[in-house]
């Protein structure tokens, strides 16, 4: 059994930090902080601008089903001012109506302000490796129309390919990405904006 004496010097060696090495422990998490919240504030932008690059390929494909299906042409109209996609014709309705499908960019968690349509500056004004190109916008809309073959064609019934492009304002080209349309068949293919290349990859 221990003596008292034995457990006070025990004690008395056993020490906390001092004020000086707390201060150093502080000092040391608050830069590691710094350091890495820009990166952690840039991943969850990624992961929020995959997710609407998730969303505006699975609204263009779902629209090119559904024009198939029911051998109709259905559009899929891009409002750049409200940040929204709208879809219509066939069972969504004449647009306008309750059973227009709506797909507001807000609902993925991205802060609208910082949506951008385009491409971010100092981007190659060059076409896609599809030959497909920037979608203009009318009147701040953009829409791409699937003919009832699936197909998406110009005023001539030629094919056109199409494509809508994205970026965030805070990253321009940390999340910059398009999709684009083939005229001639209706696929839909996701392209993301590579800075090192200055061009969109597939």
């Amino acid at each position: 059994m221990r003596s008292v004496n034995q457990i006070k010097k025990k004690l008395s060696k056993a020490r906390g930090f001092s004020v000086i090495e707390l201060i150093i422990v502080l000092l040391i998490i608050s830069i590691l902080i710094v350091i890495a919240l820009p990166q952690i504030i840039t991943s969850r932008r990624l992961v929020r601008f995959s997710s609407l690059q998730r969303q505006v390929t699975t609204t263009l494909r779902e629209a090119r089903q559904e024009a198939v299906s029911q051998r109709l042409s259905i559009t899929v109209r891009y409002d750049d001012t409200n940040k929204r996609m709208l879809v219509y014709g066939g069972r969504f309705g004449g647009i306008g109506t309750p059973q227009n499908l709506l797909v507001n960019f807000a609902d993925e968690g991205l802060i609208i302000d910082e949506i951008m349509y385009g491409k971010p500056v100092g981007a190659s004004g060059a076409a896609l490796g599809d030959g497909s190109n920037i979608e203009t916008l009318v009147g701040g809309k953009a829409e791409i129309v699937f003919q009832a073959d699936g197909t998406v064609v110009d005023a001539s019934n030629n094919p056109q390919n199409k494509a809508l492009f994205f970026f965030d304002s805070k990253s321009p080209s940390g999340v910059a990405f398009a999709v684009s349309v083939l005229g001639a068949g209706g696929r839909v293919k996701i392209w993301r904006y590579s800075s090192g290349t200055n061009s969109y990859v597939e």
